[in-house]
């Protein structure tokens, strides 16, 4: 591929979607990380004709290094890594921040119900791989039948550190590192809240 492999995250999210034809016949559910994996998953769901919603989910770091995962639910659920100092004003910070998400994407609903069903797991890229194992648990915990990880583009650890937690790791491009997202993305501008709110109403009806 070229050294910019996608127009922009629905280009992207198109050819996602080519690759997972297959999974149509499953009725599948498609979980986009916001923001940025929204766009991405909204032109899967949309090709596979499947409900979309989001997985909330917000990982705690120092200098790089992955501390804690906090996950969608009422409370929140903490998991902590193993020998890895408590950050509690980073991890109350995370909690603060997924609470405000949850008021703005849920509001009042609920999230869709995985249980007894396959899931597709979209985001933007995968680098680490931490911020999609915590939605694999989180969907894990609420039923999910089966899941299926995807990417336009994903690095040679974030791929190595799910493979063993998913179905299936689709990526239409790996790397070493995904670095700088302009290297994937002509158009690499982050998405705002309000865009990735827009998918997922144009997704309702």
């Amino acid at each position: 591929m070229p050294s910019t492999a996608f127009a922009d995250r629905s280009a992207a999210g198109q050819l996602l979607a080519a690759e997972l034809e297959s999974l149509a016949d499953r009725r599948p559910i498609v979980f986009g990380l916001p923001r940025c994996g929204v766009p991405v998953a909204y032109e899967v769901a949309q090709h596979l004709g499947a409900p979309l919603d989001v997985a909330l989910v917000r990982t705690v770091r120092a200098d790089d290094e992955l501390l804690a995962t906090v996950m969608e639910g009422d409370p929140p659920t903490i998991r902590l890594e193993p020998d890895k100092p408590v950050a509690r004003d980073l991890i109350a910070d995370a909690v603060d921040e997924l609470e405000k998400r949850l008021q703005l994407y849920r509001g009042s609903s609920r999230p869709m119900s995985p249980a007894g069903r396959t899931v597709i797991v979209v985001d933007q890229a995968i680098t680490s791989g931490h911020a999609v194992a915590g939605a694999i648990e989180l969907l894990r915990q609420a039923g999910a039948r089966s899941i299926v990880v995807a990417a336009p583009v994903a690095s040679d650890p974030g791929v190595a550190r799910l493979a063993p937690l998913a179905e299936r790791v689709v990526a239409l491009r790996r790397v070493p590192d995904v670095g700088p997202l302009e290297q994937h993305y002509a158009e690499w501008r982050q998405v705002t809240h309000d865009e990735a709110l827009g998918y997922l109403e144009k997704a309702r009806e």
